[in-house]
């Protein structure tokens, strides 16, 4: 470490239908926008009761190549985002029953060991060796850096999915193993997917609490939960970092910007793009008061100087650098996926939930009326995809941005996973060709939104 359900698999035969079908999506694709998040929608006015949905099963990634931009005619433009992981800090409790629906982050435990043979895999399977024609459909176009399972093909993946949860006290990882090493077939991969979700099967249930700090790999694929049917609502805030390096330059450089203005990023929704407006002046935009906080900001550049022995930063990673444990590590590199315990202050998590309530109420959206709750209401500060909520700027998410704690278990994972040139005990693979490039305590911060799911009526 270095410190600071099963089924059988079936396939499908019908090579000729779906080369045609992802050719003619292809050409379909040709001439959308790249990022169809930008586009406003609209929703039809309604005095329902309010409706929310799940996200459906999806990558945020392309898998077929993790390190280039996919263009709409399938060949890459140069990377122009990297996020190491995607993470969130839980705003509520989870619940102790195990197959209980909660609204909240369901994976493929183990997936992200055999994501980058699977698909390619897959397609020599099902549509045979002709790799200029034989590519799985991409439909619909949400980004370059996005697949969603709803194939036929995919349909099999679904009894893989499993809610996450803490590490339980009694787990022990399992001996290193060379098998990951040997995968040359679909059937091997899906073999390795039965086994790890067994395992996890098997583990004492213990259920995400708030406070919890939830990081999972980029290859993992993931979804929040078709339902809440817990009697409380469920709530995150999806906060994660990218690495400095000049193909975030963009990103960060953008969200500086619209940090003062409180515009909203440009990678979700634009129809609430003036919504904190209303709320905030500009005017009250909050100084950076911390060192670490104006280097994540890029408002202060990262040198050799910044994190040198002894320095802020190597104080910070210093103090925290036992939060993050061998245990969560091996865990990660096990399942794809960690929870870190009691990573944001319980007072911090109640201060942001209550500035949601009431920024929502003002905005004509009670949150805390949940019974009464109507579509029109809930349109005016959130879509019905995955229970987000579009808020981006409140005090609260500031605040945990912020966080040295949260800094450092980030580094420390980075630093075990795509910037570390050893071996894991089961050749999980993290083949990084930025990693000459990067240095894993030299973060930028990626700017996201809260989700809030309301219980079922």
């Amino acid at each position: 470490m270095i410190s600071f359900s099963s089924t059988n698999y079936t396939s499908s035969n019908n090579k000729n239908s779906n080369n045609k079908k992802g050719n003619n999506n292809r050409k379909n694709n040709n001439n959308k926008n790249n990022d169809q998040t930008n586009n406003i929608k609209t929703y039809k006015s309604t005095k329902e009761p309010a409706k929310q949905r799940g996200t459906g099963l999806h990558l945020d990634s392309w898998p077929y190549n993790l390190w280039g931009k996919l263009r709409h005619n399938f060949t890459f433009a140069p990377l122009d985002r990297f996020r190491p992981f995607q993470s969130m800090v839980c705003l509520t409790d989870g619940n102790p029953n195990r197959k209980l629906k909660e609204g909240g982050l369901e994976l493929i435990p183990g997936f992200h060991a055999i994501c980058e043979k699977y698909f390619p895999l897959n397609d020599i399977k099902l549509r045979g060796n002709d790799t200029s024609n034989n590519l799985r459909t991409k439909n619909p176009w949400i980004s370059s850096y996005h697949l969603r399972f709803n194939q036929e093909e995919d349909k099999h993946l679904k009894y893989f999915i499993r809610k996450v949860q803490r590490i339980p006290e009694d787990w022990k990882a399992p001996s290193a193993s060379t098998t990951l090493c040997n995968i040359t077939t679909v059937d091997d991969c899906i073999n390795h997917v039965k086994l790890i979700g067994k395992e996890h099967d098997s583990l004492t249930y213990v259920p995400v609490q708030k406070g919890d700090f939830i990081l999972f790999d980029i290859r993992e694929p993931h979804q929040n939960s078709d339902a809440n049917d817990m009697k409380t609502a469920r709530s995150v805030f999806y906060h994660a970092y990218l690495v400095k390096h000049q193909c975030n330059e963009k990103t960060i450089n953008d969200l500086k910007e619209r940090r003062k203005t409180l515009d909203h990023p440009n990678d979700f929704n634009s129809k609430f793009s003036n919504m904190e407006k209303k709320l905030i002046s500009t005017d009250g935009v909050e100084e950076l008061d911390t060192e670490l906080s104006k280097l994540l900001f890029n408002e202060k550049e990262w040198t050799n100087k910044v994190i040198e022995k002894d320095s802020e930063i190597d104080k910070i990673l210093t103090k925290y650098d036992g939060v993050l444990t061998e245990r969560h590590i091996q865990f990660y590199h096990r399942f794809g996926y960690v929870v870190v315990e009691n990573a944001v202050e319980l007072s911090e998590c109640d201060d942001l939930l209550k500035e949601l309530l009431e920024s929502s109420t003002k905005l004509g959206c009670p949150l805390d009326k949940m019974d009464q709750l109507t579509s029109d209401e809930w349109h005016n500060i959130g879509g019905d995809f995955g229970a987000m909520c579009e808020f981006y700027w409140l005090k609260g998410q500031q605040n945990i941005r912020k966080s040295e704690k949260l800094y450092t278990i980030t580094v420390k994972l980075l630093s075990n996973t795509w910037c570390c040139k050893q071996d894991n005990l089961w050749n999980v693979p993290y083949k990084c060709p930025l990693i000459d490039e990067v240095n894993p305590k030299c973060l930028w911060l990626y700017i996201d939104r809260l989700n809030y799911r309301l219980p079922e009526k």
